[in-house]
């Protein structure tokens, strides 16, 4: 008998510290089911204004990031990146580099969320800046000329945005979010169990 093969949509922000964790649970469940579940990662900006954050929202941040921090999934984690003097005003450069990169394959898209997830969540990097951005692809391997081109293209950023909407009118509306074989809708961070 074949297993059918689930579908697994992760919406997801490379600054936000639930989504790392959702992330590495969803991965966990994917390895115990011997690979039938199919992941898709789904642009979903936390800060999608350009807005820097109020002294309140950043110390709403930096607990968020401390809770998630004491999980096993979220070992590593530090609030560095709302404790900056340079914390991001949106997400979305960061979200238009991931799908940037995605023309170069899933590999290198893979990679790229992997960098900038890490550059935000482990060492407090805004990653919404574009010379960081542009440190990271350079890092990852990217074909620098394809991903600059795609990177600054206006359609790069309409897309996440469009995708944004898209899932706002399915009624997704904060972070992390998971919607499992296009019924189920889990909303937060929940137990492996």
């Amino acid at each position: 008998m074949i297993a059918e093969t689930i579908e697994v949509l992760v919406y997801e922000d490379p600054i936000c510290a639930w989504c790392y964790v959702v992330e590495k649970r969803i991965m966990t469940l994917a390895e115990e089911f011997d690979r039938s579940i199919k992941i898709r990662h789904v642009p979903f900006p936390m800060r999608p204004e350009p807005r820097l954050p109020s002294m309140q929202e950043r110390k709403s941040l930096v607990r968020a990031v401390k809770k998630a921090a004491k999980q096993p999934e979220g070992l590593g984690i530090v609030p560095d990146l709302w404790i900056s003097p340079d914390p991001p005003a949106t997400s979305i450069p960061a979200l238009s580099a991931i799908w940037a990169a995605r023309i170069q394959g899933a590999s290198k898209e893979s990679a790229m969320r992997a960098a900038l997830r890490d550059a935000a969540l482990l060492r407090g990097v805004n990653v919404s800046r574009s010379d960081v951005i542009i440190e990271i692809a350079e890092r990852i391997g990217l074909d620098m000329s394809r991903f600059t081109a795609a990177f600054s293209a206006p359609a790069t950023e309409r897309a996440v945005r469009a995708v944004h909407q898209e899932a706002v009118e399915h009624g997704i509306d904060s972070l992390p979010a998971v919607v499992i074989a296009d019924e189920w809708l889990i909303a937060g961070a929940r137990d492996l169990e």
